[in-house]
C-alpha cells in the first residue's frame, strides 16, 4: 500500500503537522539545483555514522510518482520518508485534505488519500538515512531507477542530535479546558500553575485534574473534538445529576471517561475500543487518576470489514477483556463518542443499543461539513439531534435517546 506518510514513531518527531503539509524543524545546509549533480558530502570527524542526515527532493510533480519515489526510498533502507506539500501556506496551495483553513490543526480524510491516490500538484518528499548511507549515491540511483533525464532538486541536510522526546515533551504544556486540566508525568507544579496563570482563570485549587499516559493513545485535550466533548460533559453532569453509568465508546486515553468520574464520585465509566494499546494505556490512565473507570473490546464486530478485522485479531493476541454480556445492553445514562464521522455512522445503532431512554449522547471527530451526515445518521434513535456546537473547523452532534 502506498503511504503519503510513513514515519517510524522514533523520528517522527522530526517534522510538524500544518495546514495543508509538514513544515521541516530545521533548515538546509546543503542544496542542490536541478542543473548540477554533484554535491560534496559532510566530512565532520565526529559525525557518527548513527547520526541522521535528511534528503529532500524538491518540487516534484504528479509525474515524477512522489509515492512511488516514497516508497522506493523506504525499501532501500531509509528510517522514515514523508510526502508534503511543496506550496503549503501560501496563494497556491491546494488543500487535498479538506484542512480547515482557518485552524491550525489539519485534518486528514482518509479513504483514496490513505493509499496515496490523491496527491499535491507539486511534491517535496523527504527521507531521513543514517550517515552510514551514500547520499550522493542514493541520488544518482533516483535518477536512473526513474529514468529521469537529470537529478531531481534536492537538499541534504543534518538533523539535529537531539533527544526529541524531551524535545516535544517541552512543547506540551498542561492543558487547560474548562474545569480541567491535563496534565502528562513529566510536567512539575509549577508547569501547572503557569498554564492556569496563562488561562487566566482562577486558582489550581478550583481545576479537576487529570494525570495522562505519555502514550500513542489518542486523547491528550489539545484537539479541538476533545475539548467540544469535554466542555460537553461538565454541562451534562451539572445539568442531570441522575447520571450514574457514562460510556466513552472509542475512548483513547480514556480522558472523557475519567472527566465524568471526577466531576461525579457516583458516576462509574466504561471505556470501548479496539486498539490494544489504547485500552492498556486508558486502563493504566484510570488507575492513577484513582477513579471507576475499566476499558473493553467491543462485543460487537462492526459493521465494516475492516473494524471487524482489527477486533478478531485482538481477540485472538491479547488478554484484553472483551465487553461483559451484562453491559452490553441499555444501561448507561450518557455517552461520548469521540472518534470519526464515518465510524460514528456505522455505530449508530450500535451506540443506540446501550443507552437507555432519556439518556445523552455527544459526538465529536465531526469536521463541519459532515454535521449533518451524522445528524441524519442518529435521528432514527434519538430526539433533538442537532449540531450544538463548533470550534476550528470541528463540531459537537447532540441528542436524546428516544423512549423506543
Amino acid at each position: 500500500m502506498k503511504l503519503l506518510v510513513t514515519l517510524q514513531a522514533c523520528l517522527c518527531l522530526c517534522t510538524l503537522l500544518s495546514v495543508g503539509g509538514f513544515q521541516m524543524l530545521h533548515t538546509p545546509t546543503h542544496t542542490r539545483n536541478k542543473d548540477t549533480c554533484l554535491l560534496s558530502a559532510s566530512t565532520d570527524a565526529d559525525f557518527s555514522a548513527s547520526r541522521l542526515r535528511s534528503l529532500k527532493f524538491i518540487q516534484l510533480t504528479k509525474q515524477t510518482e512522489p509515492a512511488l519515489l516514497a516508497d522506493y526510498l523506504m525499501e532501500i533502507g531509509a528510517s522514515s520518508v514523508s510526502i508534503t506539500d511543496h506550496d503549503a501556506n501560501t496563494e497556491n496551495e491546494s488543500p487535498m485534505f479538506r484542512e480547515p483553513l482557518d485552524c491550525d490543526l489539519a485534518a486528514i480524510i482518509c479513504g483514496d488519500a490513505a493509499v496515496g491516490k490523491n496527491m499535491w500538484l507539486r511534491c517535496d518528499v523527504t527521507a531521513h538515512f543514517t550517515n552510514s548511507f551514500d547520499v550522493l549515491g542514493i541520488v544518482d540511483n533516483v535518477r536512473t531507477t526513474f529514468d529521469l533525464e537529470k537529478c531531481p532538486r534536492f537538499e541534504v541536510d543534518e538533523v539535529p542530535d537531539l533527544d526529541w522526546v524531551k524535545v516535544v515533551q517541552s512543547s506540551w504544556k498542561p492543558c487547560v479546558i474548562g474545569g480541567f486540566i491535563l496534565r502528562f508525568p513529566w510536567h512539575t507544579e509549577e508547569d501547572v500553575k503557569e498554564s492556569v496563570e496563562k488561562f487566566g482563570a482562577g486558582a489550581v485549587s478550583d481545576f479537576e485534574q487529570l494525570l495522562l499516559e505519555g502514550g500513542i493513545a489518542f486523547g491528550t485535550g489539545e484537539h479541538p473534538t476533545t475539548q467540544l466533548c469535554l466542555e460537553w460533559i461538565t454541562q451534562v453532569l451539572k445539568e442531570d445529576e441522575s447520571v450514574e453509568m457514562f460510556l466513552d465508546y472509542g475512548a483513547g486515553s480514556g480522558v472523557l471517561g475519567m472527566a465524568a468520574c471526577k466531576l461525579n464520585d457516583r458516576v462509574e465509566a466504561v471505556g470501548v475500543e479496539i486498539d490494544l494499546d489504547a485500552i492498556r494505556i486508558a486502563d493504566a490512565n484510570a488507575v492513577a487518576n484513582e477513579v471507576p473507570m475499566k476499558n473493553y473490546l467491543p462485543r460487537q464486530l462492526g459493521s465494516d470489514d475492516e473494524s471487524a478485522s482489527v477486533i478478531m485479531k485482538a481477540m485472538q493476541r491479547s488478554s484484553v477483556e472483551m465487553m461483559p454480556e451484562e453491559l452490553d445492553g441499555p444501561r448507561f445514562d450518557a455517552c461520548a463518542a469521540n472518534i470519526l464521522a464515518g465510524p460514528l455512522c456505522s455505530l449508530a445503532e450500535t451506540i443506540a443499543s446501550m443507552l437507555r431512554p432519556g439518556a445523552r449522547l455527544g459526538l465529536s471527530g465531526i469536521l463541519n461539513w459532515q454535521g449533518e451526515d451524522v445528524v441524519d445518521a442518529y435521528t432514527q434513535y434519538f430526539d433533538d439531534v442537532k449540531v450544538e456546537k463548533e470550534k476550528g473547523g470541528w463540531v459537537l452532534v447532540t441528542g436524546v435517546r428516544k423512549a423506543s
